[in-house]
């Protein structure tokens, strides 16, 4: 297996000959990527480089570099993401090259996430994304799917909790799917979203239920949300998204809590108090 300084020294003499980077470029490894590896390239441009690694086994986020790459070309000028500048393959695997947000990351401003939610959901790029099913028999079905990976009887106390709601169909639209502290950078123009490698056509609930889960909030090192911060968010998207979440939300959050399960009975010991986080939305 090569070191990561050998991986980097054969992808820099590999985009350096397809003219995507100069020769001067420095190499900086990134830490917040938990699927893929990251690093931020310094030089003639700043860009950021991710090298997908296979995440086939994943069983509710997807890890698709093409669709992210046309995401990224297909969003430019939207002020909601990373503009692209290239998309090679390499003995390495797939490399996405894009502009580097210069910022920091989410400053705990819940209304701008709602703005930037409502952008992101109201524009129709032109690429064939996947459709993600919105009825709650679908939902289920892939909760119990994951349930079904934990080993022993770890993931039957949440089984006997499965809510029972009704979501109504609604039109897909793009939506992110991994709307977490962690991928939102403010940057001088405001807010964006990065790591656009599971895309889909879908409910707008998944962003929403997402961007509230305590799960997440816990793994990326930021406090879940307090009752007046959630309050303060649903108030400000649409008042048919927010009745959806109200009437249903509780379903995603139960998923959420099996995939939790699911990653610590894979060994990613953080991921037990994140269950147990996301269950309390539950009662």
């Amino acid at each position: 297996m090569n070191s990561v300084t050998d991986i980097e020294q054969q992808l820099h003499r590999h985009l350096v000959a397809d003219g995507l980077i100069s020769d001067d470029t420095i190499w900086h490894p990134q830490t917040g990527g938990r699927t893929n590896k990251v690093w931020r390239l310094t030089g003639a441009s700043d860009l950021i480089c991710k090298l997908y690694l296979d995440a086939s086994a994943n069983p509710l986020y997807a890890n698709t570099p093409l669709a992210e790459y046309e995401c990224l070309r297909a969003l430019a000028g939207e002020n909601v993401a990373p503009d692209a500048h290239g998309f090679v393959e390499t003995p390495f695997g797939v490399v996405l090259l894009y502009h580097y947000i210069a910022g920091q990351l989410w400053d705990g401003d819940v209304l701008a996430v709602a703005d930037l939610l409502h952008r992101v959901h109201g524009l129709s790029p032109s690429i064939g994304l996947r459709v993600l099913p919105d009825d709650a028999p679908s939902v289920v079905a892939q909760g119990l799917d994951i349930l079904d990976k934990v080993k022993g009887g770890l993931g039957d106390e949440l089984r006997a909790v499965r809510p029972d709601v009704y979501i109504e169909p609604a039109a897909p639209v793009l939506i992110h799917t991994d709307v977490v502290a962690g991928n939102l950078i403010n940057g001088a123009d405001g807010l964006r979203l990065i790591d656009w490698q599971c895309p889909a056509l879908g409910d707008p609930l998944v962003d929403v239920a997402m961007f509230l889960s305590p799960a997440m909030h816990f793994i990326y090192g930021t406090a879940p949300l307090t009752a007046d911060g959630k309050a303060a968010f649903l108030n400000a998207i649409n008042p048919a998204l927010r009745a959806r979440y109200e009437c249903a939300g509780a379903l995603y959050h139960w998923r959420m809590a099996a995939y939790c399960l699911w990653r610590f009975d894979q060994g990613i010991a953080d991921y037990k108090q994140a269950a147990l986080l996301e269950t309390v939305l539950l009662k």
